[in-house]
C-alpha cells in the first residue's frame, strides 16, 4: 500500500465526517447556543470544500472560523469536531485525538465523534483502539462514512473480501453527488487491489456519472489504462485529476507517465508541480514528512535527507505505514538490518502490501538471504503478477549520487 494513497484515504474519512455527522448529527445535551452553531457552520462549509477541492490554502480560513465559534461557546461540539477533522487533514493526528476527545465529552453519544478518534489512533499506530472506535461508530449510526473507515481497517488486516463488503454498504448509504461517487471511487480502488479491473473501470464510471470530472475517479481509471499499456491514455486522466484537485499526488502521477514515456524534462516539471504542493500544504498547517521522504526515496533522491525526514515521521505517525517508509529509507541508506526489522514490523497487521513485500524482498538480498527474498518475491508474484516485470528502483546510496 503506497502511503500516499493510504494518508489520503485517512484524511478523506476524516474530511467525510462533514458528511456523515457534523453537520447533520447532534447531542441535544451539548446544547450549542444559536449564534456559535452559525458560526460554526460557515467553518464547517469551508473544511468542505477544502476536502472536496485538495486546497489547503482554505484550512487556515476553516480553522479561524472553527475557533470563533468555540470563542463564543467552548461547549459547540460541532465546532470541536470540526477542528479535529481539520487537524487530522492536516495530518496532526494527535491533536485531531486531543479535539475529538474533547468532542467526545461534550456529545458521547454522537457517531462522528468515534470515527475521529478512530482515525487519528490510526495513524498514531494504536490499531485496537482505531477499530473499537470505528465499530462503536457503526453501531450508534451506520453510515457511508462509517462502513468506510469498517473497510480500510478490513483493507490492513489483508481482509480485502471483507474491505470490499464493508464498502459495498458503504455505497448503499452513500445517497447521491459527492458522496455517491467518494465511496465509488474508494470500492473501485479495494476492486484494483483485488485484481478486479473490470469492476474496478464500473465503479470508477459510476462515481464520474454521480460527480463528472471527479478526481479520484480519473486517476482510478488512469492506472488501469496504464496496466494496459496506453501510457498516454493515462497521461491525458492523470492530468484532468490533477487539473481538478491540486493534490501533490495527481501532480506526482502525471510525472511518474511522463517518465514512463521517455518525456524526463516534462517529468521533472510535473515533480517539480508536486514538490510546490507539497511545500503549500506545509504553509497551510500540513505535516507531511513521511510523504515527501517516500516521494524523494521513491524517485531515488535525497536519501540522507529522506531517512531524516522518515524517522521524525514514523516518530509522529508510528503506524505500519510509517514502518514502511523507514524501512525502505533505512535500505537505501545502505542500514539493511535495521531496515530488515522495522520492516517486518510493517506486516504486523497482515497488511497485502506489494510495495512492502517487494522492498522487503531488496533487504533480504542485501543481508545476503536468498531464501527469504525469494520467499517475499513469490508473495508479490502472487498478489500482483505483473508487478516484478517492472518494479520500482532497487537503487541504493552508493549506487546513485544523490
Amino acid at each position: 500500500m503506497r502511503l500516499l494513497a493510504a494518508i489520503s484515504i485517512v484524511a478523506a474519512l476524516a474530511g467525510a465526517t462533514l458528511l456523515g455527522g457534523i453537520f447533520r448529527e447532534t447531542d441535544a445535551t451539548a446544547a450549542p447556543s444559536g449564534e456559535a452553531q452559525r458560526v460554526a457552520t460557515r467553518g464547517l462549509e469551508l473544511q468542505q470544500q477544502a476536502r472536496v477541492s485538495g486546497n489547503p490554502a482554505l484550512y487556515p480560513r476553516a480553522a479561524k472560523v472553527l475557533q470563533q465559534a468555540v470563542q463564543i461557546d467552548p461547549r459547540n461540539a460541532s465546532a470541536v469536531r470540526g477542528l479535529s477533522a481539520l487537524a487530522a487533514s492536516r495530518h496532526r493526528f494527535q491533536e485531531s485525538l486531543v479535539l475529538a476527545r474533547r468532542a467526545q465529552a461534550l456529545e458521547p453519544g454522537v457517531a462522528a465523534v468515534h470515527g475521529l478518534i478512530g482515525d487519528a489512533n490510526l495513524e498514531l499506530g494504536r490499531y485496537r483502539q482505531a477499530f473499537a472506535a470505528f465499530d462503536r461508530m457503526a453501531s450508534l449510526r451506520p453510515s457511508a462514512s462509517a462502513y468506510a473507515r469498517i473497510s480500510y481497517a478490513r483493507e490492513l488486516t489483508g481482509d480485502l473480501p471483507g474491505a470490499l463488503e464493508a464498502m459495498e454498504l458503504a455505497i448503499d448509504s452513500a445517497g447521491v453527488g459527492e458522496p455517491a461517487a467518494w465511496t465509488r471511487t474508494l470500492t473501485g480502488n479495494l476492486l484494483l487491489s483485488e485484481r478486479k479491473p473490470a469492476q474496478a473501470k464500473i465503479r470508477f464510471r459510476e462515481a464520474l456519472a454521480f460527480v463528472p470530472g471527479y478526481p479520484g475517479a480519473l486517476s482510478g481509471l488512469a492506472e488501469l489504462r496504464a496496466a494496459e499499456g496506453d501510457l498516454e491514455g493515462a497521461r491525458a486522466l492523470y492530468v484532468r485529476a490533477a487539473a481538478s484537485a491540486p493534490v501533490p499526488e495527481f501532480a506526482a502521477s502525471v510525472g511518474d507517465v511522463l517518465d514512463k514515456l521517455g518525456r524526463r524534462a516534462e517529468a521533472e516539471r510535473a515533480w517539480e508541480r508536486a514538490d510546490k504542493l507539497e511545500r503549500l500544504f506545509v504553509a497551510n498547517g500540513g505535516r507531511n514528512l513521511l510523504e515527501t521522504a517516500e516521494f524523494d526515496l521513491d524517485h531515488d533522491r535525497n536519501f540522507r535527507s529522506a531517512l531524516e525526514r522518515a524517522r521524525r515521521g514514523q516518530a509522529e505517525r508510528p503506524s505500519v505505514e510509517g514502518d514502511h517508509v523507514l524501512a525502505w529509507a533505512l535500505y537505501k541508506n545502505n542500514l539493511c538490518a535495521e531496515a530488515r526489522t522495522v520492516s517486518l514490523r510493517s506486516f504486523r497487521l497482515g497488511t497485502l502490501d506489494v510495495d512492502g513485500f517487494y522492498h522487503h524482498s531488496l533487504i533480504e538480498d542485501c543481508l545476503g538471504n536468498d531464501e527469504a527474498a525469494a520467499a517475499y518475491r513469490e508473495r508479490v508474484a502472487k498478489l500482483a503478477p505483473t508487478y516484478l516485470a517492472a518494479p520500482p528502483s532497487p537503487k541504493r546510496l552508493g549506487a546513485a549520487s544523490r
